[in-house]
């Protein structure tokens, strides 16, 4: 029986969602919390990969079980073998061939800026001071340019083995919320890294770095940016998936 659940995790301890064997990820704690309670091995399948260091909110994975399993019960139970830094907010049957990653419509990510120093706020977001609430036209104006794009081949991280770097980009928007300035960004898939280096690109344009017409010139041709910036990935979060 195929199960489908969302939890959400803070990264900064973890390499990841995908299980690596150079650290700790999420996936793996989570097998190894279902390891405990089903007393035998269960993998999970996640609805996307995350970097290290990224944090998740109601993020998507399904796991497949010999039987029904009692939705309460198991909450409290994982829940409470889970590190403090992982929760699982609930858990719902599925059709057999539902995936939670290839099922998904798509997903949606959250990166926060702060221009002014905040300890409270610095684990999940970016401290940059030379932005400004001033800087969202200019900020909005390269997200405008950018969710345009079909082919994101120019923030795709080097060395990734893309098989290919089309993507349907949904929403790319800057906001000012809560005296900080956000990126609210959906697209159908994600490459890696591809958000942080669209942070990075729409920063360096806003501090006069770069200039939008040659990012308009080269990301048309799918080359590689000047001064390509992939920005701290304890901003970004992952906020959602739509099936």
């Amino acid at each position: 029986m195929r199960h489908l659940a969302y939890c959400s995790f803070v990264g900064t301890d973890f390499v990841g969602w995908q299980r690596q064997p150079n650290g700790m990820s999420v996936q793996s704690s989570i097998e190894d919390a279902f390891a405990i309670y089903f007393r035998q091995l269960t993998a999970v399948v996640g609805c996307g990969r995350t970097d290290s260091g990224v944090h998740g909110k109601d993020y998507a994975f399904h796991f497949d079980t010999d039987g029904p399993i009692d939705e309460a019960y198991f909450l409290f139970k994982v829940n409470k073998l889970l590190p403090r830094s992982i929760v699982i907010h609930r858990v719902e049957g599925v059709e057999d061939t539902f995936h939670a990653r290839f099922s998904a419509l798509s997903r949606r990510y959250i990166y926060r800026i702060h221009t002014e120093k905040d300890p409270f706020i610095t684990a999940f977001s970016w401290h940059f001071d030379r932005l400004r609430p001033e800087s969202l036209p200019k900020l909005n104006e390269t997200a405008e340019y950018i969710s345009s794009l079909k082919d994101f081949a120019s923030f795709a991280k080097t060395g990734s083995d893309n098989k290919t770097t089309l993507c349907n980009m949904i929403q790319c928007q800057w906001k000012n919320t809560n005296h900080r300035l956000e990126l609210h960004i959906e697209a159908n898939r994600f490459l890696r890294g591809m958000v942080r280096l669209i942070v990075g690109s729409c920063v360096n344009i806003a501090v006069g770095k770069q200039d939008l017409t040659e990012l308009k010139e080269l990301s048309g041709q799918g080359k590689m940016l000047p001064y390509s910036f992939s920005v701290p990935a304890h901003g970004l979060t992952f906020e959602g998936v739509r099936y």
